[in-house]
C-alpha cells in the first residue's frame, strides 16, 4: 500500500502498471491479486488508509451530548485537515481527472473516500439522533449530507480548479461553525 500510495499520489493511477507497482513494493502479482484483486482494490485499499488518519480519535457511540458534538466537530475537523494537504488535493485533482477516462477507478474511490465519510457521519447523527442530542426531523443521511457539504463547501472546488492553494484556512473554526448552522437549536454552545 505504501509503494502504490508514493507512485499514485506522484503519477496518478493511470500511469502506474501492476508489474511496475510489484517492483517497487517487491512482491509478486500473485500477491498483488491475491490481497487487492486488481489495480482498483489496490486503489481501495490506499484510500482506506488515507481515511483512517482522519477517523482516528472520534467516538462512534458517544455517551454524552457533549461528547457527540465534539465527536462531529473533531470527524469536520480531521477531514477538513487531511483535504487541506497538498498530496491530497493533488490525488483528488489527478482521480478526478483520470475518471474520465478509467470510470471503472470511481466506484472503488468514491466508496473508500466519499461513501465511507457520509456512512460514518451518518451513524454518528443517527447515534446523535437516537440518544436525543439532535431532534432534527430529517433523517441522519440527509443531515450528514448536509453537512459534509458544507464542510467541504465551494472551497475545495477552487482548490481542485487552482483558485486557491489551500481550502481550509481554520479546519477547526470551519468544521464548528458547520455543526453549529445546521443543527442550530440542537447544539448548546
Amino acid at each position: 500500500l505504501e509503494a502504490a500510495r508514493t507512485l499514485f499520489f506522484a503519477e496518478g493511477v493511470a500511469a502506474v502498471s501492476t508489474d511496475r507497482l510489484c517492483r517497487q513494493a517487491g512482491v509478486s502479482k500473485s500477491t498483488l491479486y491475491k490481497y487487492f484483486g486488481d489495480m482498483g482494490g489496490v486503489l481501495t485499499g490506499v484510500v482506506r488508509r488515507e481515511g483512517d488518519s482522519f477517523t482516528t480519535g472520534v467516538m462512534t457511540a458517544p455517551d454524552t451530548a457533549d461528547a457527540f458534538w465534539c465527536s462531529l466537530i473533531t470527524y469536520g475537523t480531521n477531514l477538513l485537515t487531511l483535504l487541506n494537504q497538498p498530496h491530497c488535493i493533488q490525488f483528488d485533482r489527478m482521480l478526478h481527472e483520470e475518471a474520465r477516462q478509467r470510470p471503472e477507478i470511481s466506484r472503488p474511490f468514491y466508496d473508500a473516500a466519499y461513501g465511507r465519510s457520509h456512512q460514518d457521519v451518518t451513524a454518528l447523527v443517527a447515534h446523535g439522533q437516537a440518544r436525543g442530542y439532535s431532534r432534527k426531523p430529517q433523517p441522519a443521511e440527509w443531515l450528514a449530507d448536509n453537512l459534509i457539504s458544507m464542510w467541504e463547501g465551494l472551497a475545495f472546488t477552487r482548490t481542485r480548479l487552482g483558485l486557491a492553494d489551500r481550502p481550509y484556512p481554520d479546519p477547526p473554526g470551519w468544521a464548528r461553525h458547520c455543526v453549529e448552522v445546521l443543527f442550530e437549536g440542537d447544539m448548546r454552545s
